[in-house]
């Protein structure tokens, strides 16, 4: 019976030891809001700066007029052709501008722009203020095509994905990637974050509340979120191939042991 005790204590510790502890799971552990009734939590600051521009960047541009001709040769079109049937049809695609190494576009009419630092609401002002001597009521709508971020380590749905709006969390993009793993540190989430030709490194605890007053918890164009493992899914990682079988044969020794020593 001693046998069956300590092999029984050992399968015990070594479920122990592969469990996940609840802090170490929840979300926003210390939000304060009673269960029951509406509360309002307000954060100390929150770190926003709308995506400016930087070279390779690419940007689309609509120039619009009450009078559509007139606005004609202030947009790039490409024409794409469908050959799928026996008579082939042009279809027009607004082509993309392309920011160099030194910040500039090149736009109709107007030459090289330089739009390095600004952001999309500042170049459409920009845009409106230089055209308004050929077209008096223009409104010009500026999107920046190419902002992707990566989504690495413990999510459910890992890869690059791109944004199509100026602001987006950490929270929404792990929503985006399916969430994290059961395996995931939830208290240690590494942004990684190009900045004026340096790279910047961020941690973040999803844990706390304190995380939408960090500067990476809005995203920026190209950042890098990585998700580490827990130290179960390293230590089951780094053990042998068989360990689970092996345990599953402990348990059934035990089973065994136990019947044959009654």
């Amino acid at each position: 019976m001693k046998i069956v005790k300590k092999l029984s204590l050992f399968v015990v510790i070594l479920f122990m030891a592969s469990c996940a502890s609840r802090k170490d799971i929840i979300y926003l552990q210390d939000l304060n809001l009673n269960e029951g009734h509406s509360s309002v939590e307000i954060a100390d600051s929150v770190f926003f700066k709308m995506p400016t521009f930087k070279p390779d960047d690419r940007l689309t541009i609509n120039i619009s007029s009450i009078n559509p001709e007139a606005a004609r040769p202030f947009n790039l079109y490409i024409t794409s052709f469908n050959m799928g049937g026996i008579t082939s049809a042009g279809q027009q695609q607004q082509q993309s501008y392309l920011v160099d190494k030194d910040g500039y576009i090149s736009f109709p009419q107007l030459g090289e722009l330089k739009v390095l630092g600004m952001n999309r609401i500042e170049l459409q002002k920009v845009l409106e203020k230089k055209l308004k001597m050929f077209l008096p009521d223009v409104i010009a709508n500026v999107q920046l095509v190419n902002f992707r971020i990566s989504m690495l380590g413990e999510v459910t749905k890992p890869g690059e994905y791109i944004i199509n709006r100026d602001k987006v969390s950490i929270l929404q993009a792990i929503g985006m990637a399916g969430d994290l793993t059961i395996h995931g540190k939830r208290d240690n989430i590494k942004l990684i974050r190009e900045v004026n030709g340096l790279v910047k490194y961020y941690d973040l605890d999803l844990r706390s509340k304190d995380v939408v007053n960090s500067p990476a918890y809005f995203l920026q164009q190209n950042d890098v979120v990585y998700v580490a493992p827990n130290k179960p899914q390293v230590n089951a990682s780094a053990s042998s191939p068989t360990a689970s079988y092996i345990i599953s044969a402990t348990g059934l020794l035990i089973t065994i042991i136990s019947i044959l020593t009654r």
